[in-house]
């Protein structure tokens, strides 16, 4: 009864919690969060996509034509989808390899950590690191996809970074013309409805799709970081504003309580659209190639044990992400030569596809102790916050605060180091079972309720990996390298960053509420390592260690086919009617979290076509 009178009460104040409306009453709504997470802690990551592949027999049946095909209903297969479908006189079909959402996937505080463990993820770690994730099991560090509609916007921890002004002049002063921040800057803010206080109002869009908005603050904790960050010269500001440098409270793709993924934002409120066609669990294995003039003319997908053919009239575009978009260009002979007569492919286009390969890496073996308790609730309590739009499950992964430093204290360059704090109230066991700490780092690393936890990521890594496959045969999982910490440089601004965060410890605002730095030891580091010493702050770097999973560079975009896969346009070098529009495309990464791009680009691409095609 307890329970249905709360709920009665959100409603009064908040109107009809809009995650709990799909319910008879509370019992329900609890049930089903408490049916996800039981059936992820259960789950078991596949070894390969051999059981999406399953065919009957191996008949070919033709699907006949659209104007476009989409592959991928992700960030930027559903921002296409929706505005190439603007144009009444354009059929638009948009395969997606994994099925839909559902009410659990609206839940950041929960669903970014459990949906990991379910089909749609696509289940990818990384192969064994040299320089990185070594206190992981086998060496490798997780690497989550999403294999659902809206892609990883369904499961991420949604927040809205869009990186900093001079990574885009970067990008166009690297030979991309039109990709300056000037430039790009109209289209973030074309997605973009922001409905939170203390923005700069300039630098942000209010009549877009996509909700943008902060959470409540935790009390007793947000005051005290501020003004603890503040003693160490950081000021609070808007990061998506004019300034980068400081820290905010973090912004996040929320409409009230629930996730703003893409699929939520541009597809579910448009399917009545007549020329807008979307075809979910659709296994895309090859494209198909014209010879004679080198045209992607459609695809083969497998779909519920059959095979598929389809054409595309007017442009096939490839939007499966900075993973599976190499997988699929591979496989259907565009790629680096080499590579393909290693797998017996015929070589179609001799492309850098799947190098470049870069992403954020980050520490996460960082925690302070504190005199407080933090969310120490059961699911239900924490779910009777949520109804009522109060943390900590309305934030990805229950973050608080997000800082971007300069460890060169360069005032007017970019930031090197985003830090993210969070109080997530995850036992120790599903953390390890996140990141896939091995048994000695498992027993070691025990945060508790009474931890705020911080996160020190490099933004602009020299390292770089790459994408290959183990084989021909699409039910193979790709062999993803980032090669994470294998420039010595980028260690040692990760080492910065985090000896940055020590200095909170040192606060006279910590000291007032205990708060005081956890190190644990180091079990895989040299034991002659002096404890907090540099060498030992390197291995224990290189240990706990992680992908931020913002992956891009694969087929990067430039004006060369020696060092890029598509030109300014998008459009594939040597190849016609064939663009790639994903993370993948993105020539360096940007000082922030790549989701915010990945859709930028696609407005911006749509605009592109349309206007290629006269009809703008």
């Amino acid at each position: 009864m307890a329970s249905i009178n709360l709920l009665i009460s959100a409603i009064l104040l908040f109107g009809v919690p809009s995650a709990f409306c799909n319910y008879e009453n509370f019992t329900e709504f609890l049930e089903m969060v408490v049916g996800n997470v039981s059936e992820a802690e259960s789950y078991v990551l596949p070894k390969d996509n051999s059981k999406f592949l399953v065919l009957n027999d191996n008949t070919t049946n033709d699907l006949g034509s659209f104007d476009f095909v989409i592959i991928g209903a992700g960030s930027a297969g559903s921002v296409l989808a929706n505005r190439l479908t603007e144009v009444e006189g354009w059929t638009v079909l948009l395969l997606e390899a994994g099925g839909s959402d559902n009410d659990f996937t609206d839940i950041y505080g929960l669903s970014s950590a459990y949906t990991y463990f379910s089909d749609m993820n696509w289940g990818y770690n990384t192969t064994t690191q040299k320089h990185a994730c070594l206190g992981m099991v086998d060496q490798q560090c997780v690497f989550p996809r999403g294999r659902v509609i809206g892609g990883s916007s369904t499961f991420s921890d949604g927040v809205y970074a869009r990186g900093n002004a001079e990574d885009f002049d970067k990008w166009a002063e690297m030979g991309n013309e039109g990709w300056s921040f000037n430039e790009v800057l109209p289209y973030f803010k074309k997605s973009e409805k922001a409905v939170f206080e203390g923005r700069e109002q300039e630098y942000h869009g209010h009549n877009g799709y996509l909700s943008i908005d902060v959470t409540s603050e935790t009390a007793g904790l947000e005051s005290k970081l501020f003004d603890a960050f503040r003693e160490l010269g950081q000021e609070k500001i808007d990061y998506n504003g004019a300034n980068q440098l400081g820290i905010g409270k973090l912004q996040f793709f929320l409409d009230y309580n629930k996730r703003a993924s893409t699929s939520r934002a541009f597809l579910q409120n448009f399917t009545s659209r007549p020329n807008l066609n979307i075809s979910l669990n659709s296994f895309v294995t090859k494209i198909l190639i014209d010879s004679d003039n080198i045209t992607a003319r459609g695809v083969e997908f497998i779909k519920g044990g059959k095979k598929y053919r389809v054409n595309a009239n007017v442009e096939l575009i490839l939007s499966a992400g900075s993973i599976n978009s190499p997988q699929i260009l591979i496989l259907s002979g565009i790629g680096p030569k080499d590579h393909l007569n290693e797998l017996g492919i015929d070589v179609v286009q001799d492309l850098p596809v799947g190098e470049n390969l870069q992403d954020h890496v980050a520490y996460i073996g960082l925690y302070y102790r504190t005199n407080h308790t933090y969310y120490n609730n059961t699911v239900e309590d924490l779910l009777k916050l949520y109804v009522q739009n109060l943390r900590p499950l309305t934030a990805g992964l229950c973050s608080e605060l997000v800082g971007f430093l300069n460890t060169d204290n360069n005032l007017t360059a970019r930031p090197d180091i985003e830090y993210a704090i969070l109080n997530a109230p995850l036992s120790a066991a599903t953390v390890s079972k996140i990141f896939r700490f091995s048994d000695v780092y498992t027993n070691i690393y025990q945060p508790t309720v009474h931890d705020v936890w911080m996160m020190s990521a490099l933004l602009h890594p020299k390292s770089k990996g790459t994408v290959r496959l183990q084989s021909k045969n699409p039910a193979d999982l790709p062999l993803i390298d980032p090669n994470y910490l294998s420039d010595e440089s980028d260690i040692e601004t990760l080492y910065k960053g985090v000896q940055y965060l020590l200095k909170l410890n040192s606060t006279t605002t910590f000291k007032g509420f205990s708060a005081k730095v956890q190190i644990f030891d180091m079990p895989t580091c040299d034991p002659n390592y002096e404890k907090g010493s540099k060498d030992w702050w390197y291995c224990a770097i290189r240990a706990l260690s992680t992908g931020f999973y913002h992956p891009i560079g694969t087929t990067r975009m430039g004006h060369s086919k020696n060092n890029s896969v598509v030109n300014a346009r998008l459009q594939v070098h040597g190849m016609n009617k064939f663009r790639i529009i994903d993370a993948g495309v993105m020539p360096e990464l940007v000082s922030g979290h790549t989701n915010a791009g990945v859709i930028m680009i696609a407005e911006k691409a749509a605009d592109i076509i349309k206007k290629h095609y006269s009809v703008l």
